[in-house]
């Protein structure tokens, strides 16, 4: 027990005297259990929705039979408008904010369309007579939802339907939802996370595989003796990078192949979107394999490579909108997001494979990862150092 007794000591004189491991030992659970907590402290909130109503007050005619003469006695009875309480338990619930408007519904299905809502609502002329008077006839409310986030679509349609029975009560039997989509008709949760998953896998496979690489050969003394070489140091990363990018172009290929044959996942409906999204993954990838350059120097042994993993990787997983979406994070963190590659990439991949979305040379999100790509490997020629 007494040699198994100094072991232990031993560790323990290792452990206090590297301090860089100590604190990433405290500080990496902090952040791990703080970004968790925040990403899924909350529900799906504040959805914005757009209702035209064009539904009023009415008065509806009841017809009570009697035993004698005149046998039949006629009311009349004044109905308030449901459309109006629909809309007031809409403004009343928290899954949703609503913005009434007075266009026509061809032009709020536009704004649907350019994500400016998540959903469009037309609640008919007559829509209360209709539904509550005797001789009304049957009627649809329409509505126009974007469900390429299948979880905030869920949310909208369940808000709605609460809105709904909490409004018209008795007078729901006539009533019957009619759902266009803008995007993401026929997507399931698979076809949603799919997209997402090849990101995160591409990102974390390129990270850990170039930083592990690099830590073996700092200790191995092949990185110092390449760097006392006269060469600029740009060389010697754009070597590695051209290297571990076969590597990590292999893996989003296998990835994208082995999704698509055995769960049947849907990347885009022609050879152009399996393209720009390969394009959009690889991408990422090459930020994942310079990214990790960046950050090898501060770790001198593959225990505390480890100890990145939930500094870098687990943000990427919890705050890119690959599990929860963007705007459901709170304000306090959200700015995080943006300050992630991955959040660039989760978007672009799902807008090619949900929306049927053809890359192009001047999007947004595909700028921004290779502006991280630019100041990533920037930063790879400063922290890149024999020791």
């Amino acid at each position: 027990m007494r040699f198994a007794y100094l072991i232990t000591l031993r560790l323990w004189k290792q452990l206090l005297r590297d301090r860089r491991t100590l604190g990433l030992l405290l500080f990496a659970p902090i952040i791990y259990i703080i970004v968790f907590g925040i990403a899924f402290g909350g529900e799906i909130e504040h959805e914005p929705i757009i209702v035209i109503n064009e539904d009023s007050d009415t008065q509806i005619m009841r017809i009570e039979l009697l035993p004698g003469p005149p046998y039949i006695n006629t009311t009349f009875q004044d109905v308030s408008s449901l459309g109006a309480k629909i809309v007031e338990s809409l403004n009343n619930s928290v899954k949703v904010d609503v913005t009434i408007s007075s266009l026509k519904y061809s032009d709020t299905k536009e704004l649907v369309n350019e994500k400016q809502y998540k959903c469009a609502i037309w609640i008919p002329t007559n829509f209360t007579y209709n539904l509550a008077s005797f001789s009304g006839q049957n009627l649809s409310i329409k509505l126009f939802l974007d469900n390429s986030n299948p979880q905030e679509g869920g949310v909208i349609i369940q808000a709605f339907q609460e809105a709904f029975q909490e409004a018209t009560g008795e007078f729901r039997e006539n009533l019957k939802l009619d759902i266009d989509y803008a995007h993401g008709e026929d997507s399931t949760t698979l076809d949603f996370f799919a997209p997402a998953m090849i990101i995160f896998g591409v990102f974390f496979f390129s990270f850990i595989l170039i930083m592990m690489n690099l830590i073996g050969e700092r200790k191995g003394g092949t990185l110092p003796l390449l760097l006392q070489c006269p060469y600029d140091k740009g060389q010697i990363i754009l070597g590695y990078l051209a290297a571990f990018s076969v590597v990590s172009m292999a893996q989003t290929t296998v990835i994208i192949i082995v999704a698509r044959a055995m769960f049947d996942i849907s990347f885009g409906t022609t050879f152009a979107h399996y393209i720009s999204l390969y394009i959009g993954a690889v991408i990422l990838g090459w930020n994942g394999l310079v990214l990790a350059i960046f950050l090898s120097s501060f770790a001198r042994s593959e225990f505390q490579a480890v100890q990145f993993v939930p500094l870098v990787i687990l943000p990427a997983l919890l705050l890119s909108g690959i599990i929860i979406p963007i705007s459901q994070i709170p304000l306090i963190i959200r700015w995080v997001c943006y300050l992630l590659p991955t959040t660039y990439g989760v978007h672009l991949l799902r807008q090619i494979s949900i929306e049927g979305y053809t890359l192009e040379l001047l999007n947004l999100d595909l700028f921004a990862m290779l502006i991280f790509f630019g100041l990533f490997l920037i930063g790879s020629r400063f922290t890149l150092k024999e020791t």
